[in-house]
């Protein structure tokens, strides 16, 4: 079980943004209010994102400090000690099952909202042509890493059990799907982005209707998700693997 990062041993002037989740999942929460990316951009040094975005440290060190209090022992769970095999099974189980249901919601809700308000608000067209985008990419994402990463990664789990060299595969080095894994997120974090700053960090408008109003809590759901979808992927599953399979080939 996790303990929660003491905020006062560490110089969070110097740290990158993904590493403070690393260390404690809870800070994630903190980090999405003020809408900080910690997953496709997570190697930014909190220093210059605080900087950029005009939030001081004792702000942000407060609202970590409240949620450290709040949190429950089940969401301390530390992702950054499960086997290899397992968080690729909970990120399929969690979210991959949780994308797949969303998008057919959230597409249907979307296209309510835009054909009775896109009149009067036009950017909810261009709302939805992002959504299209992101759901797009996420399914092709996804199912290259149910068929061919994660497979993968068994692979290397079961030659660390076994005490084997990995055989060559037709991709080459674990490395090659992984990197076109990374460049799946950046697309998809940037068509949520998107989302997120045309909507105005999901500002409905007086006349928002229930359906537009739970649309945008879903987008905001959806966007959630994929941040901490993305953060154990490329913060935490990826760079394991590539460690497992350069060990292996060093020692077998």
């Amino acid at each position: 079980m996790q303990t929660a990062i003491d905020l006062n041993s560490i110089d969070l002037s110097n740290i990158k943004v993904k590493d403070l989740v690393i260390a404690d999942f809870h800070i994630a929460a903190a980090l999405e209010k003020f809408g900080i990316d910690y997953c496709c951009k997570g190697n930014q040094v909190l220093k210059d994102v605080l900087h950029a975005k005009n939030i001081s440290k004792s702000v942000l060190m407060d609202e970590i400090n409240t949620l450290n209090r709040s949190s429950s022992n089940a969401e301390s769970q530390s992702y950054e000690n499960l086997e290899l095999n397992d968080l690729a099974q909970h990120i399929i189980d969690t979210h991959h099952s949780y994308v797949k249901k969303a998008i057919p919601q959230i597409s249907e809700h979307l296209a309510k909202v835009v054909a009775k308000h896109s009149g009067k608000h036009a950017y909810l067209v261009t709302i939805n042509d992002a959504f299209v985008s992101v759901s797009n990419e996420l399914i092709s994402h996804m199912m290259k890493e149910e068929r061919i990463l994660f497979p993968l990664i068994k692979y290397l789990s079961e030659c660390k059990k076994f005490e084997e060299k990995p055989k060559a595969t037709g991709y080459g080095s674990i490395k090659n799907p992984i990197r076109q894994m990374e460049a799946d997120h950046i697309a998809a974090g940037d068509y949520m982005g998107k989302i997120r700053k045309i909507s105005s960090n999901y500002s409905l408008p007086d006349d928002a209707c229930t359906t537009f109003k739970l649309t945008f809590s879903e987008l905001q759901e959806f966007e959630k998700d994929l941040f901490k979808h993305v953060h154990l992927e490329n913060n935490i599953l990826f760079p394991k693997s590539i460690v497992l399979e350069e060990e292996l080939n060093k020692k077998y």
